[in-house]
């Protein structure tokens, strides 16, 4: 059980320094923003850098950021639960819950989102798409390139608490103790 524990925490640590590492780019988009706001509103743009191509950079960085820290939300619980249907159950209902939910929807999601993911940005870089725009960026396939990656993360974070509720159902307590799981209750 041990293993799944140091799977899980290496996952853990995986998906935090993407997480991390993209997070510098909410500073580029926060600075894109800014500068396509202030060059519309004074009525100057630059050659390379007109309005159509600043606002899909915008649109470009927010899937950038949303994707890279997907799975890393779902482990730290950083995302929306709705706590009305399980606010009542104990804690180790919950954790068999989060096993369920993960084993029958998450998972099954996954199996097929990934494979059309791939597919979506193979065939954007076999095409080296652009924008349809024909002042927009181009390199389309880099931002289906991160959708890809994004699964693989939510994948990756999935089999982290899939691990993390094996151990704590099945484990010894002295590991269940130490076991972190995306849900808001202490054990």
């Amino acid at each position: 059980m041990a293993f799944l524990l140091r799977f899980s925490d290496l996952v853990e640590s995986l998906l935090g320094f993407v997480a991390r590492l993209c997070s510098w780019a909410f500073i580029l988009c926060i600075a894109v923003i800014a500068f396509d706001v202030v060059t519309r509103k004074f009525g100057f743009q630059l050659p390379l850098l007109g309005s159509t191509r600043l606002q899909e950079l915008e649109w470009q960085f927010h899937a950038l950021l949303f994707t890279t820290w997907l799975g890393y939300a779902y482990m730290r619980n950083s995302h929306v639960r709705i706590d009305v249907f399980v606010g009542g159950l104990s804690f180790r209902k919950k954790v068999w819950l989060e096993l369920v939910g993960c084993l029958a929807f998450a998972l099954p999601y996954l199996l097929v989102a990934v494979p059309y993911a791939h597919e979506f940005f193979m065939t954007s870089f076999l095409q080296n798409e652009s924008s349809d725009a024909p002042n927009g960026l181009p390199y389309r396939w880099i931002v289906k390139f991160f959708l890809y990656a994004g699964l693989w993360g939510v994948a990756l974070g999935v089999l982290s608490v899939i691990a993390r509720c094996i151990v704590v159902l099945f484990g010894p307590s002295e590991l269940a103790r130490r076991t972190r799981l995306p849900m808001a209750v202490s054990h």
